[in-house]
């Protein structure tokens, strides 16, 4: 079954142009660079084997391979940036981009109660002990609800193969 090619258009487009933008000078190779990215996946759509719901991986291979490819031909006299030699590949960056968008849908899905608790405890750096001076809540509730959140951002993360 091919995969939805608008679907991921409309979903990765933004991420693919900011990151070819990022590493391409020159605005008019890189819009080319974007449309060549839509139509390859748009040729391999057919024949994509994968996970139709976790296609990322398949769209920035694509995209951090043309960008090679870019300076291989195009640009010869230039060497690749680190960024793209580097261990931190386009994948990586848009899966932690991914990531965090999901994070944040997930955390919005949680009892403000709980979402408080992790968001105090994991982007604030306040133990458990000080939030619950800080919600005025027992330490017991306070532990329970943030098993619990836990939990629950673990089964979400599970659904989509995090």
């Amino acid at each position: 079954m091919p995969l939805d090619c608008e679907k991921i258009w409309i979903e990765y487009k933004d991420r693919v142009s900011g990151y070819i933008f990022s590493h391409i000078s020159n605005s008019d190779d890189a819009e080319d660079l974007v449309s060549s990215v839509f139509a390859k996946i748009i040729q391999y759509s057919f024949s994509y084997r994968g996970d139709p719901n976790s296609v990322s991986s398949f769209v920035y291979r694509i995209t951090q391979n043309l960008v090679i490819d870019y300076y291989r031909t195009k640009k010869p006299q230039d060497e690749l940036p680190d960024s793209l030699v580097a261990a931190q590949s386009i994948e990586d960056d848009f899966f932690k981009q991914s990531t965090l968008d999901f994070l944040a849908d997930a955390l919005a899905l949680l009892p403000e109660f709980e979402r408080d608790i992790i968001i105090l405890h994991y982007y604030k750096n306040i133990s458990l002990k000080k939030i619950t001076i800080k919600l005025q809540s027992t330490e017991g509730k306070v532990k329970l609800a943030h098993t619990r959140a836990i939990k629950f951002l673990k089964h979400k993360f599970k659904e989509l193969d995090f």
